[in-house]
């Protein structure tokens, strides 16, 4: 039976849900856009687009800025970020549409100054005190010269193996060769007071040493141009009256540590075995270069180069009397 009913009214039903149909797309259009119609007023896309314009503009302005947090990172680089519409650009009209520009100069990258290394200098270190002990120097001295067979020798040989000695003359000889005195001085080697005549000093009167001592130094210092400080007593004998004297005038009485007897005719095998057992740091060694038994000094110069060969061997340098005193 209904659906006899159903048969006989269709017509009337189809009118009814398409009238239905309609009444609800226009409840639907009134709520969205505010007419019934389906066309939107145009103050109200005036307004979307005024509200998308306005959103444009804020996001234009916009920057955000990436600084660097260490003088090692990578320079600043300004972004700019792309705003994001509202509104689609399709659904506005063309004539609406904002120009879209690409930027032909792009704004350059901010280049940061590396800071400069404002770390002080490492301070440099002292240079070490030179210990005579330690530091393996030795003193050659030779005495009683000048003269010109034995002393022209032995400074052909220290000239050789480039060492430096002293040489502690007496007056006499540096008046017969003033020459060789001026060739010792030349070569770089230091001379000292010896007396005039070789006396022994520990035997004579106050005013007797003096004058020994005096004429000699005059005779130096007229031949070189340079004056003596330093004095060693004939045969090594001193007396109070020249330790006195001495050290009223700050110069400085030298002796020796080891004696190989080359005065004594000692063979040059004798004299390099005394110099080898007894070497030490600080040590000084006295030989001679003029005088020697008979006149005879060969012994000497036959050991000198092997006797400086064998201390630079052990690591010894060898050095002036000065610049032994200067390190003690």
């Amino acid at each position: 039976m209904a659906v006899s009913i159903f048969k006989e009214r269709k017509q009337q039903w189809i009118v009814g849900i398409s009238f239905c149909s309609m009444v609800s797309m226009a409840l639907i259009n009134f709520t969205v856009t505010g007419s019934v119609l389906p066309m939107p007023e145009k103050n109200k896309m005036n307004q979307v687009e005024e509200a998308s314009e306005a959103h444009l503009k804020a996001q234009q302005s916009s920057l955000s800025y990436d600084q660097p947090k260490t003088a090692n990172e990578q320079p600043a680089v300004i972004t700019v970020q792309q705003p994001t519409p509202l509104v689609s650009q399709a659904t506005l009209p063309a004539s609406d549409q904002p120009l879209r520009t690409e930027s032909k100069n792009p704004l350059p990258a901010i280049q940061q100054k590396p800071q400069p290394d404002n770390k002080p200098e490492p301070a440099a270190a002292a240079a070490p005190k030179t210990d005579p002990v330690t530091s393996k120097r030795i003193a050659l001295t030779f005495d009683d010269g000048p003269d010109e067979l034995y002393t022209p020798r032995i400074l052909d040989i220290l000239k050789e193996n480039q060492v430096k000695a002293t040489f502690f003359v007496v007056g006499i000889q540096t008046a017969k060769y003033p020459q060789i005195l001026k060739r010792i001085h030349e070569e770089g080697h230091a001379i000292g007071n010896h007396s005039w005549d070789h006396a022994d000093l520990s035997k004579l009167s106050l005013e007797r040493i003096q004058q020994e001592i005096k004429d000699t130094d005059v005779l130096i210092e007229k031949t070189i141009g340079v004056q003596s400080t330093m004095v060693r007593a004939p045969y090594g004998a001193v007396s109070d009256k020249l330790k006195k004297l001495l050290a009223q005038s700050n110069r400085p009485l030298v002796g020796w540590s080891i004696d190989p007897k080359d005065w004594a005719g000692t063979s040059a095998a004798h004299i390099l075995q005394n110099v080898k057992s007894h070497t030490k740091p600080g040590a000084i060694v006295l030989m001679h270069s003029f005088g020697g038994k008979n006149g005879n000094l060969d012994n000497t110069v036959e050991a000198l180069p092997e006797m400086i060969a064998q201390l630079k061997l052990d690591g010894y340098q060898m050095v002036t009397v000065p610049q032994l005193n200067e390190a003690r």
